[in-house]
């Protein structure tokens, strides 16, 4: 436990650069009237405002500070290790992440424009119309020029869940009424987290304060779910209400509450997938977890993601807007990057007609090898379905993969699965690269939405195949004498 006085240093830096992103938000954040650097990517910080780069100052103090006191936080009771055991430290440790985040309950948006875009899906639902085939602009949404343009004209990726949780909370009174919407459910969301970790984490041999430490108060869920309002959260807390109830069930032999759960364990995987697909992944988890019960889960999932679907009326709509998700080519998917690496290459050998061919041949690696993976965990799982943790982990490191790669990856695609790691995970060298690489993606945009990958192109796909490069020769087994 940090001494007393450097424990009040470490709530107040914390509580400081909480109001500093707050102050970034106001001045550089994804503002509803536009954004506040529009120069910023072809001009430079010579093409900002004053205003802009005292924002962007703010954004690096307040994100400089939130991690140097959370990790100081971290280290005070060993949560980084997963070791906390402290009697009434999970509760304490809440009551500090609500003081350091409450300034960016009250500020616009950082780091992503998106909530505005789920406020127009939500909108052209209301208003009759299909989101599964019609862009904001398309619709004719009163807030599209909010909306980043590369997305006017694009369907809604999400699924039937997230439309008409949208779609209700933005019925509120205007734009601002729709953002305190998504704020609410997304404030649910993280509560739904919060009560259903401890359960989960226990049962996989990790202290609840611990899971907190890693799940809730990171950089990346304050600045992409509680500012950014991404509906990863929402996810995230699906996800692990899932398992937390798959392990409820199994637990509980003979007794008919356990059949209930199994139904919940089912119902809430599918409403995860029924916010984003990529949740699928988590189900055939769930199932091994559940054990004889599966079939309870099964019908349960399968009888609520059908019933959302009758309910919205769009039906698996949702499913064909999937193909405009991968148009951005970003090296912040590591298939892509290698692909765009070596696209740079043929480009400057005269063959730049091969380059989109490159994108493409990473990226389809980059699934296979994702294939590969997932039947690999879910072996592996399989062979350990007594060993709740082993299982759990198993799914955590499969949605890692999946986020990872994909086609695209943004940082806020990462809330998810290190929710259910930070519940299940106890190596502890895994668990600080976990803390590294939440850190890692809550910086990889901007204030203001704009994406760092967007403004290093190049730099960052060879960047990242070297480092797959070195990574690999450094893993292979060493010859012994």
């Amino acid at each position: 436990m940090l001494p007393h006085a450097a424990a009040r240093v470490t709530v107040a830096l914390g509580c400081v650069s909480g109001v500093l992103l707050a102050a970034a938000a106001c001045l550089a954040g994804a503002l509803p009237g536009g954004d506040p650097g529009p120069g910023l990517r072809l001009g430079g910080f010579g093409a900002v405002s004053a205003s802009f780069l005292l924002g962007l100052a703010c954004w690096l103090l307040g994100m400089a500070g939130w991690t140097l006191a959370w990790w100081r936080l971290g280290r005070a009771e060993d949560m980084i290790t997963g070791g906390s055991v402290r009697t009434g430290s999970a509760w304490r440790l809440l009551a500090i992440g609500a003081a350091w985040a409450a300034p960016l309950l009250v500020a616009p948006p950082l780091g992503s424009r998106d909530a505005y875009a789920y406020a127009c899906q939500g909108w052209l639902w209301r208003a009759g119309l299909d989101p599964y085939t019609l862009g904001v602009a398309d619709g004719g949404c009163p807030w599209t020029t909010a909306v980043p343009e590369i997305w006017w004209h694009t369907p809604t990726p999400y699924g039937p869940v997230a439309v008409l949780l949208t779609s209700a909370v933005t019925g509120l009174g205007g734009l601002l009424g729709a953002l305190a919407g998504l704020r609410l459910l997304t404030l649910a969301a993280l509560a739904l987290l919060a009560l259903t970790l401890p359960p989960l984490a226990r049962a996989c041999g990790v202290a609840v304060p611990a899971a907190y430490w890693l799940a809730l108060l990171t950089p990346l869920t304050a600045v992409h779910a509680l500012s950014a309002l991404h509906n990863d959260a929402l996810v995230a807390a699906l996800a692990v209400a899932a398992l937390t109830l798959a392990v409820i069930a199994r637990g509980r032999a003979g007794q008919a509450g356990a059949w209930w759960a199994a139904a919940g364990a089912g119902a809430a995987v599918a409403g995860a997938v029924g916010v984003k697909v990529t949740a699928l992944v988590a189900v055939p988890f769930v199932l091994v977890l559940l054990g004889r019960r599966w079939w309870a889960g099964a019908v349960a999932g399968v009888a609520a993601f059908a019933g959302v679907s009758a309910a919205s009326g769009l039906g698996l709509g949702w499913v064909a807007a999937l193909r405009g998700t991968g148009e951005l080519v970003q090296w912040s998917s590591p298939p892509t990057a290698v692909g765009m690496a070596v696209g740079y290459v043929f480009r400057l050998a005269g063959q730049g007609g091969w380059v989109d061919g490159a994108v493409a041949v990473g990226r389809a690696l980059g699934l296979l090898a994702l294939a590969g993976f997932g039947v690999w965990e879910l072996a592996h799982a399989w062979r350990h379905r007594d060993e709740t943790g082993a299982v759990v982990r198993a799914c955590g490191w499969v949605m890692i993969a999946t986020a990872l790669l994909g086609p695209v990856f943004y940082p806020w695609y990462a809330l998810a699965p290190l929710a259910v790691l930070a519940a299940a995970e106890t190596g502890p060298r895994r668990r600080r690269w976990l803390a590294v690489g939440a850190v890692a993606c809550a910086l990889l945009t901007l204030p203001n939405g704009l994406g760092v990958p967007v403004l290093t192109k190049a730099v960052g796909a060879f960047a990242v195949t070297i480092a797959l490069i070195v990574a690999a020769v450094r893993s292979r087994p060493r010859a012994t004498a």
